[in-house]
């Protein structure tokens, strides 16, 4: 789909109508999709089958010179016309964390709407809800005072401005503090492709969990993998993800991430992000997870596996 021309097909990333994806990705428009399932129809076609956790930099950005303090400041929020922003619950969300940190709510800060193109499915990059040049843009112009950036093209935009980092809050210990977009990330399937091929959803996640043994001790390669699609360098990759980078690469259904999942769905809804209540274990069918734990491969094993019909 990443690579697709066709915005009908790179869209399904965030629809997921086609029956035979398998999305692993932010939870932002999953928790979209099923909640809207819901309200429209009552019923919804996506199944969780695990859960992933890849933190990544979340910073709150300032000019040069810029206090820590957030009270009273402008902080800039994306404001794209379509089904949902991402970049925009990404941001309030961390907007939420920052203040509760503080002791501070957001009565006491000024939220700034920075208007973005409307969200299109293009070639190369969505326009609007998944990139943070419009919020750039205004933090540099003078018109917000914080703003949200992540991942590591975020390192790369506060050492070019000289920016201050108000928060980091990647480097927060409590990964409850941590939940945004991608932490965690939900694999969902189509309920009928579970049903129909529950042996591939299986090799999909014996292959991630397999995966996740071996960056554990291949982690420059790791980093190249990673550069290649987010960042020119290696350095700021590992900047980018910091010392988290290869520690939770695998698959699970814990208590912990469910709720985290649980989480982010309350506050996607409670800020009326999304139209209907999610309630994640409702959601998830832990069987296909089951059967890949209960016969766990090697990446060498691969070869062949995917022949059986």
């Amino acid at each position: 789909m990443q690579d697709s021309r066709e915005p009908a097909l790179r869209s399904q990333h965030f629809y997921h109508d086609i029956k035979t994806l398998i999305r692993e990705g932010g939870n932002v428009h999953p928790l979209w999709t099923r909640a809207d399932n819901l309200n429209q129809e009552g019923r919804d076609h996506t199944v969780v089958v695990g859960l992933t956790w890849h933190d990544e930099a979340q910073v709150l950005l300032g000019r040069p010179g810029a206090t820590h303090d957030l009270r009273g400041k402008r902080l800039g929020l994306s404001k794209a016309a379509g089904e949902i922003d991402a970049w925009r619950a990404m941001a309030l969300r961390a907007y939420d964390t920052a203040l509760t940190l503080e002791g501070l709510t957001f009565d006491d800060v000024v939220l700034t709407d920075v208007q973005a193109p409307p969200l299109q499915w293009q070639n190369q990059n969505r326009i609007g809800g998944t990139r943070s040049q419009v919020t750039e843009k205004a933090l540099l112009d003078g018109e917000v005072d914080v703003i949200f950036a992540k991942g590591a093209n975020s390192v790369l935009f506060q050492q070019a401005h000289g920016l201050e980092v108000i928060l980091d809050i990647n480097r927060l210990d409590d990964p409850t503090l941590r939940v945004n977009n991608g932490t965690p990330r939900p694999i969902t399937v189509h309920r009928h492709f579970l049903n129909d091929h529950p042996h591939l959803v299986k090799v999909y996640l014996q292959v991630i969990n397999a995966a996740a043994l071996w960056v554990q001790s291949h982690e420059e390669e790791v980093a190249g993998v990673t550069a290649k699609e987010t960042t020119p360098t290696c350095d700021t990759v590992h900047r980018g993800y910091a010392q988290r980078f290869t520690g939770s690469f695998d698959v699970n259904l814990d208590p912990a991430r469910i709720d985290a999942l649980q989480s982010q769905a309350d506050f996607l809804y409670h800020h009326k992000l999304i139209d209907a209540r999610v309630k994640v274990s409702d959601w998830i069918d832990i069987a296909p997870l089951l059967a890949a734990k209960a016969e766990p491969i090697t990446l060498p094993a691969l070869k062949g596996l995917l022949d059986v019909a």
